[in-house]
This record gives structure tokens, sequence and C-alpha cells, in this order.
């Protein structure tokens, strides 16, 4: 009796699509719960377990899934030579923006508008960074829809939904500003719920892309490569 092959190239693709689904939703669930822990019952004592803290360790687990999408375009262009431009562009802006997650880089142009009046109350990072952000982030998101195309059907399911949650991250951070200034600050549940839908879009929405560009890869291994 012949033995199946049970770790072949399209077993373990889709083993990765699945476990990037599974790791997506106990990240943001993990999150949210320590979140609100902290919130609650440490009165937001401990930074390290606040979702929206810039030194907490949700804020390095972001990074890190950021840096998994940069290093699953990167590896998916050595076995994608036609859409390869593309990808490595896709890998460098990831790159770039989990190194700026990680230096707090956008956070910092907040502080180009503190002196600016109009935006006196508005929290100016939270405003100035996704329109001085905004074409980076639409070439990004113009790559991604374009690459989403071409992966294999599932794969590309989960490009396009970690777009739709990276896009609707953006659009919540426009809004915390317009919370903050309607006089829902931190601690508030208004404010607080923001928080965890922005930064569990966000963590979710990496995980996602990183895990089909991981699958894409796993999938082109098996294809000869032209020189």
């Amino acid at each position: 009796m012949t033995a199946v092959d049970t770790t072949g190239p399209d077993q373990l693709a889709a083993r990765i699509l699945s476990g990037a689904l599974m790791l997506a939703a106990v990240a943001v669930a993990v999150q949210a719960v320590v979140d609100l822990f902290d919130l609650w019952a440490l009165e937001r004592e401990v930074e390290l377990l606040l979702a929206d803290s810039d030194v907490s360790v949700f804020s390095w687990v972001s990074v890190v899934a950021t840096a998994w999408a940069a290093l699953g375009a990167g590896l998916l262009s050595l076995v994608d030579r036609a859409r390869r431009k593309l990808l490595l562009f896709v890998a460098a802006i990831a790159a770039y923006l989990s190194l700026d997650d990680q230096l707090g880089l956008h956070e910092r142009l907040g502080d180009l508008a503190d002196r600016a009046e109009g935006l006196a109350g508005w929290e100016p990072a939270r405003v100035l960074w996704p329109i001085l952000y905004l074409p980076l982030l639409a070439a990004l998101f113009a790559a991604l829809w374009k690459l989403a195309e071409t992966l294999p059907r599932r794969a590309s399911r989960f490009v396009l939904a970690g777009l739709v949650l990276l896009g609707a991250a953006v659009l919540l951070e426009l809004l915390s500003a317009g919370i903050i200034r309607a006089g829902f600050d931190r601690g508030s549940v208004l404010y607080e719920l923001e928080v965890l839908l922005e930064e569990g879009a966000e963590l979710a929405g990496w995980i996602l892309i990183a895990g089909a560009f991981l699958s894409a890869f796993v999938l082109g291994l098996r294809e000869p490569q032209a020189p």
C-alpha cells in the first residue's frame, strides 16, 4: 500500500494560510484581553501591556508581522520573476513601515504640527502622518491589489482581506483624532474601542498578507524557473 504524501507544496501552502488565519485571530484576541485587563484591572499602570503604547509588547508584535510580510514578498520574488519588481517594491515599503513602527518615526511627525493653532486639540500625529504617508500607502495598496490578481485564489483572498483591514486601521487612526477632539480621551469606552479595532485590524492585516506571500512562495518552489 502506497503512503499518501501529505507534506507536498499544496498541503504546506494550505497549512501556512490556515496557520496565518489562526495566528491573526489569536493575536488580536490576546491583544484585546490583555489591553482591557491592563486598562480596568491595572488602571493603565503597565504600559508594556497597552495596545496603543509605542513601547508595548504588541507594538513589537506588529513590527514583526510587518517584517514577515516584507520577507514573504522578498521570498516570493525569487520564484515569481514576472512580478519580481512589484514584489521587491512591496517588500521595500513593508520593510520601511516595519522600521518606522519600531522607531516611531511617523509619531514624531506630530512634533512638526504641535505649533499649528488649527490642529490644537487634535493630537497632530494622528492627523499628520496618514496625510503625509498617503502617497506611500496608496502605492503600497495599489501594488498589493495588483499582486492579489495574480496569486492563487485563496492567497489572493488573504491579501485582499489584509488590504481591507489595513485600510480600516488607517481610517480609524484618522477617526481617533475626532474622538479625542469630542472629549473622549484615553480611558473612555469609545477611545479604547477605537484602539482595539485599529490595532487589531493592523496586526491581523499584516499577518494575513505575510501568510499569503509565504504560501505563494511555497507553491512557486514546485515550478521550474527560467534562467
